[in-house]
């Protein structure tokens, strides 16, 4: 028998190369180096910085996919684990969603990392509930549960995916009209008559109620709403209301309205 030692096995560079730059991965190990995010907002806080507001732009106005996907601030934390994607399928194999419906987080990875831009009108990505067992159970650190929000909202943008969120759009109306959440108004008649007399007598009578327990109004101060109002119109967070369908698509202020392909192709 020879005494001669079998030699170690190579590592191998693997190069993969990105639309921003090239991250290196050694193969049998760990990522050779750290993704940066844009700006170099790896180095101190990574969240000093907002990202631009890109609400109201095609999707494909802001050039390649996976770029846009890259640049996202919410991908700080996943970059390596996206751009080393090694297509496993532990994310699938574990979702509820993908047992039950045909949304594949494997395939989502995929596709965002190839740019696939029918992933913007790809119903798929709605049945993702946010559950995050995606992002724990994979091994290279990615989070499909985060593409997914990106991809959302880019969906919203394109105007595709209005129709997954303009049924939520009562409820962002109540945040910005009262102050805080609660059933909004449109709900009360299938509760009522799924709850019957009890309930609607429980409205009827809740203020008077809350003031004989003395313990005041159920909504916030009107300063305070003022305040939290100033806060959603900085944000845009009433521009998207109003571009989703909420009050009808009218604006309560009259400086937005509702934008849709069809509007801008007739102005132009």
């Amino acid at each position: 028998m020879s005494d001669k030692k079998p030699d170690k096995a190579k590592k191998v560079d693997v190069t993969v190369k990105t639309t921003s730059e090239e991250c290196k991965v050694r193969a049998g190990g760990p990522a050779s180096g750290k993704a940066v995010a844009p700006g170099g907002l790896s180095e101190g806080n990574p969240y000093a910085a907002l990202a631009d507001n890109a609400f109201g732009k095609p999707a494909s106005a802001s050039g390649d996919l996976m770029q846009r996907i890259m640049d996202d601030p919410r991908m700080h934390d996943h970059l390596d684990g996206f751009q080393s994607c090694i297509q496993c399928g532990i994310c699938t194999s574990a979702c509820p969603a993908a047992r039950f419906t045909e949304f594949t987080p494997r395939e989502i990875a995929r596709r965002a990392l190839d740019g696939d831009e029918t992933l913007l009108t790809d119903d798929s990505v709605w049945y993702c509930f946010y559950c995050y067992t995606c992002q724990s159970r994979c091994p290279r650190h990615n989070s499909v549960a985060v593409l997914n929000q990106i991809i959302r909202g880019m969906q919203v943008e394109k105007e595709h995916g209005v129709q997954h969120v303009e049924m939520f759009s009562a409820w962002g109306e109540q945040y910005y009209d009262k102050g805080m959440g609660g059933t909004p108004q449109v709900f009360f008649a299938d509760i009522a008559e799924m709850c019957g007399d009890k309930w609607k007598d429980f409205i009827a009578h809740r203020d008077e109620m809350r003031e004989e327990l003395g313990v005041g109004g159920m909504y916030p101060s009107d300063a305070a709403r003022d305040e939290l109002q100033g806060i959603m119109d900085a944000t845009g967070f009433r521009e998207r209301l109003v571009h989703i369908g909420a009050w009808g698509g009218v604006d309560p202020k009259g400086e937005y309205g509702p934008a849709t392909e069809n509007e801008d192709e007739t102005a132009s």
